[in-house]
């Protein structure tokens, strides 16, 4: 059955009444219910790469940035997907100069009585960064990826700054009253006046203690 334009108005309103959880308590579950949302495991690592590690790595990106709302949510998975791709372009960096140095092995020892390991490398590195190498190529993709996860962490801290910002100017719930406190009696003693009669004044003032009787 199709949704009534009443039906989209109300859930519209519905949401607009909603700003996520408000605790750092809150927040935290929040995010971690995240991770059954968006971007998963099986859409960024491949089968060669542990998805307990990738999962790990979500986990810490959620705690860190405690994302309310799907355009946080989404932004923060994003974030840490581009950071996964990062890292594995840099183990692919490390291999193929690993790859190529075996390569050379034989050619090398036959040309050289003695190489040191920075040679090695520098002429793998060498045989790898032409124009339309491995090298070049990879280095085009990590430039790629690192101005991707700048914009993504810019726009995230933008967003939960914006957030934050509104919530702070939402209006305070009013204190509720402290319960007044109970009104001591005191007893109060009329001072007499100079009109009343001295017989009067006389009876208000103490008395002075009788002698014990014999004496």
């Amino acid at each position: 059955m199709p949704t009534s334009p009443a039906q989209i108005a109300a859930a519209r309103a519905n949401g607009a009444k909603s700003h996520g959880p408000q605790t750092a308590q809150g927040k935290l579950a929040s995010s971690r219910n995240a991770l059954s949302h968006g971007l998963t495991a099986r859409t960024v690592v491949l089968q060669n790469e542990s998805a307990e590690d990738y999962q790990a790595d979500l986990r810490a990106y959620l705690h860190h940035f405690l994302p309310v709302g799907k355009p946080e949510i989404d932004l923060v998975h994003q974030l840490a997907a581009a950071n996964w791709r990062v890292t594995r372009y840099a183990a692919i960096e490390s291999g193929l100069l690993e790859q190529k140095m075996d390569d050379q092995a034989d050619q090398l020892e036959a040309k050289y009585e003695v190489i040191n390991e920075r040679h090695r490398l520098a002429i793998a590195f060498e045989a790898l960064s032409g124009a339309n190498g491995a090298l070049a190529l990879l280095n085009r993709y990590q430039a790629r990826l690192h101005r991707e996860y700048q914009r993504l962490l810019k726009t995230i801290i933008e967003l939960q700054t914006a957030r934050l910002a509104a919530e702070s100017k939402l209006p305070k719930q009013p204190k509720l009253p402290n319960e007044p406190k109970p009104v001591t009696k005191k007893r109060l003693v009329e001072k007499p006046s100079s009109h009343q009669p001295a017989i009067m004044i006389a009876a208000l003032a103490p008395t002075a203690p009788s002698d014990p009787p014999g004496r």
